[in-house]
């Protein structure tokens, strides 16, 4: 799916747009990051908030880490959208690719080890697949 401001319009409400817009001018969007169709951004609200944009074929799957409750997306979540659609981040997937194709089995265990071990939660990720 294509993301424009259709898209977005489509994806909030009116007073939603109106604030995404007002974070994304005010730069609030500290990192943002593509790789292949998942988008991640941290946003600087009241806190940090974790963005995840994953563009499907025929939709947009978006997630936040803020509290908001309300009708469609959030304002961090739209913030993003708007960011993507004025200036998509360059995919780093083929960058990693090139990469593992000339890794050894045994460099990729070591890193994957060390990743594991100050992270929980990609180890618990990991494991359940």
């Amino acid at each position: 799916m294509t993301i424009d401001e259709k898209t977005i319009r489509s994806l909030c409400t009116d007073s939603v747009l109106e604030r995404g817009q007002k974070y994304r001018n005010e730069g609030r969007i500290q990192r943002i990051e593509r790789f292949d169709d998942v988008v991640t951004a941290v946003v600087q609200g009241s806190s940090r908030y974790d963005v995840t944009v994953e563009r499907r074929e025929k939709t947009i799957d978006a997630r936040c880490t803020c509290p908001y409750d309300g009708t469609g997306e959030c304002k961090h979540v739209v913030a993003v959208l708007l960011d993507v659609a004025a200036d998509p981040p360059r995919d780093e997937s083929g960058r990693v690719e090139s990469v593992l194709q000339t890794v050894s089995a045994g460099d990729l265990r070591a890193f994957l080890r060390d990743v594991f071990a100050e992270h929980p939660d990609l180890r618990d990720q990991f494991l359940a697949r």
